[in-house]
C-alpha cells in the first residue's frame, strides 16, 4: 500500500450521522487502526469499528414500541388483530450474533489486508455510479501469495434468523464509500459488500449476472450498466472474469450469498461451488454463505472445499438449549391481548417448544395464532392458554409438523420445513384480513349508533329535499349532484352520526354557501345578430359549403 495523508476523525462511529439501512454512497471517513499493520490502508480505516457487547445487543433485542397491555386489552377486536402482526417485528439477541458481527468484522480486515492497489493518475478507470459515467484512479488487485480463506458459512434451520440478522449486521456498515485523498487527484470507490439472494433453480450464469444487477443497485444505477454487461459475456469463464474485474475497480470487500442452497449446483467444474472459489483466489474477495442446513453437502463435496471457505456459524445451535427458549418465550408472553394477563408455565414452554423444536420463526408464528384464535373465539367461550392449547393450535394451523422438526437432520428437511412454514404464514394472512374486515364490518355498525339504516337513508332523502325547498326561496342556483355531495359530507362526519334531519339539513347548507366554488352560473345571453351579420354569416356558410372533401380554406 502505497503512502498517502488523509485525515483521521476521532470518532469510534463515523457514519452515525448517517441511515445505513438506506442505499447511498458516504464520503469515506477514517479512524486510526489499532493495528499498525493496517495504519494506511484507507479501504480498513474507513470501515466503522465493530460494535461492543451492549451496542450488539441494543440493535439485535427489538421490543415492541409503545405496548402496554392494559391499554392493548381495551382494544377493539379490528384493532386487536392489527396489532397481533406487529409480533413480526420483535427480535431476539441470539447467541450467534457476536460470532457473526467478530466474523465479518475480520474477513472484511482479512480481505483488505490480502490486496494491493494499483494507482493510475491521469488515465482514470471509466465507472457508471448513479448513471452517470465518471472515473477512478485505483484498482485493488489480490496477492497472489496471499491466504484465500477469508469469509465464512453461516448455516443454519429455516426460520433461525439468519436473513433478520445478516439485516442488522449489515445496517452498521455503510455499503458504499468514496474516497478523495490528498489533493483530490485520487479517488476511488469502495463497495464494502454485496448481498445476492441466490435466484430459485438457478445456474451460475444468472448468479453472475445478479451480482452485476447488486453492483448497480449499491452504485444507485437505474439503467442496469453492469448486469448488462456480465450478462453479455458469451460464456460462463468469460462471465467469471467479467465479475473478477469489477471485483476489482470497485474494491468490493465481500460477497454475501444468501439462500445458497436454491442454487442448482449440479454440471461441470465452473459450474460448482469450485468456481465461486477461484474467483476468492484471484481477488481475495470474502466469501459468505448463508442458507439452510440443506445446503452443506452440496457446497461442500469434499473437506477440502469447505477448510477454503473459512469457519462455519452454526446459527441454529441456540435450538437445543431449552432454558434459553425458555427466556424467549417469557419475552414473547409480554405481548398478549388476551382477557386476563396469562404467565407461561413450565408445562406450556415444554408444549411450545415441541412444536417449534426452539425455532424463533417458528414460535413466533404460533404464538401468533395463538393470539389471534384466542380473540376470535366467542366471548363466553375463551379458550384456556395451556399446553393442550398449543397442541391443538400446531395441529391446526402446521398440520404435520411435528414429523419434521423431529427429523431435522434429513435431507430435503429444512425444504419441506420452509414450505410449510411458508404455507402457514399465508394462511395466516388471510385469516388476518377476513377476521379484519368482519371486525370492521361491526365497528362500523356499532358506530352508526342505535339509528337503523332505513333511519339514516330518510334523513339523508329529507335533508336534501329541505335545502332545495331553501334555495327556491333565496334564489340561489346550486347543482343537485353538490346538493346531494354537501348531505352526504356531513352524514360522514363522526362527530354527526347522531344528528337529526334538521341539524344535518342545517350544516349541510351551511357547507354549500362556504364552499361555492361549484355554484351554478347563469349562462350569458347570446349577442343577437343584425341583418347585416347575418347576412355575412349566410354567404360564409354557403362558400364552406361548395369545398371538395380535402380542399384546404
Amino acid at each position: 500500500m502505497m503512502e498517502w495523508t488523509y485525515t483521521y476523525t476521532e470518532s469510534g462511529t463515523q457514519y452515525e450521522s448517517y441511515d445505513l439501512t438506506e442505499p447511498g454512497i458516504v464520503p469515506a471517513e477514517y479512524v486510526r487502526s489499532k493495528t499498525d499493520l493496517d495504519n494506511g490502508n484507507p479501504y480498513i480505516e474507513a470501515l466503522p469499528v465493530p460494535r461492543d457487547a451492549e451496542e450488539i445487543h441494543r440493535a439485535y433485542q427489538k421490543p415492541l414500541t409503545g405496548y402496554r397491555y392494559e391499554e392493548q386489552k381495551a382494544l377493539s377486536r379490528y384493532d386487536k388483530l392489527s396489532a397481533i402482526a406487529a409480533l413480526r417485528k420483535i427480535r431476539f439477541e441470539l447467541p450467534f450474533h457476536r460470532v457473526l458481527e467478530e466474523d465479518f468484522y475480520m474477513a472484511l480486515l482479512v480481505s483488505y489486508r490480502s490486496r494491493r492497489m494499483l494507482l493510475t493518475p491521469g488515465n482514470d478507470v471509466a465507472i457508471t455510479s448513479r448513471d452517470i459515467e465518471t472515473g477512478v484512479n485505483g484498482l485493488l488487485y489480490g496477492e497472489s501469495g496471499a491466504a484465500s480463506n477469508a469469509g465464512f458459512t453461516l448455516l443454519g434451520y429455516s426460520g433461525c434468523g439468519k436473513s433478520a440478522s445478516l439485516e442488522i449486521l449489515l445496517s452498521h456498515y455503510p455499503q458504499v464509500i468514496a474516497h478523495t485523498i490528498g489533493d483530490g487527484t485520487i479517488q476511488f470507490t469502495q463497495i464494502v459488500y454485496l448481498v445476492v439472494v441466490c435466484p430459485a433453480n438457478s445456474n451460475f450464469s444468472a448468479l453472475y449476472i445478479s451480482i452485476g444487477a447488486e453492483i448497480d443497485r449499491a452504485l444507485g444505477n437505474i439503467r442496469p450498466t453492469y448486469e448488462k454487461m456480465i450478462r453479455r459475456a458469451r460464456t460462463l469463464g468469460d462471465k467469471a472474469a467479467a465479475v473478477c474485474r469489477l471485483i476489482e475497480v470497485f474494491g468490493i470487500g465481500a460477497i454475501i450469498f444468501d439462500e445458497i442452497q436454491l442454487l442448482d449446483f449440479a454440471g461441470q467444474k465452473e459450474s460448482t461451488f469450485e468456481s465461486l472459489l477461484t474467483i476468492v483466489n484471484q481477488t481475495k474477495v470474502a466469501l459468505i454463505s448463508v442458507g439452510t442446513r440443506d445446503a452443506y453437502s452440496k457446497m461442500f463435496p469434499n473437506l477440502r472445499t469447505s477448510r477454503r471457505t473459512g469457519v462455519l456459524i452454526n446459527a441454529n445451535s441456540y435450538c437445543a438449549d431449552k432454558r434459553y427458549f425458555a427466556s424467549m418465550v417469557t419475552e414473547l408472553f409480554r405481548y398478549q391481548w388476551t382477557d386476563t394477563f396469562i404467565k407461561p408455565d413450565a408445562a406450556l414452554i415444554r408444549a411450545l417448544y415441541d412444536a417449534t423444536r426452539g425455532i424463533i420463526d417458528q414460535l413466533i408464528s404460533i404464538y401468533m395464532y395463538m393470539q389471534i384464535d384466542y380473540i376470535r373465539a366467542d366471548e363466553d367461550d375463551k379458550p384456556d392458554i395451556n399446553a393442550a392449547y398449543v397442541q391443538k393450535i400446531a395441529d391446526t394451523y402446521f398440520p404435520g409438523i411435528q414429523g419434521l422438526l423431529q427429523n431435522l437432520e434429513e435431507p430435503d428437511a429444512d425444504a419441506s420445513l420452509t414450505k410449510l412454514i411458508s404455507e402457514a404464514k399465508a394462511g395466516m394472512t388471510a385469516v388476518l384480513d377476513k377476521e379484519r374486515q368482519e371486525a370492521a364490518k361491526r365497528d362500523i355498525m356499532e358506530a352508526a349508533g342505535s339509528r337503523s339504516e332505513a333511519d339514516r337513508e330518510a334523513i339523508r332523502d329529507n335533508a336534501i329535499q329541505n335545502i332545495r325547498n331553501t334555495i327556491r326561496v333565496t334564489k340561489e342556483v346550486y347543482n343537485e349532484s353538490r346538493i346531494e355531495k354537501a348531505v352526504d359530507h356531513v352524514m360522514g362526519l363522526k362527530r354527526n352520526f347522531d344528528l337529526d334531519e334538521e341539524a344535518v339539513t342545517a350544516k349541510a347548507y351551511d357547507w354549500l354557501k362556504k364552499n361555492k366554488s361549484d355554484k351554478r352560473r347563469t349562462p350569458a345571453k347570446k349577442p343577437v345578430m343584425d341583418a347585416v351579420h347575418l347576412d355575412m354569416r349566410s354567404s360564409l356558410l354557403d362558400g364552406m359549403d361548395s369545398l371538395l372533401p380535402g380542399d384546404d380554406i
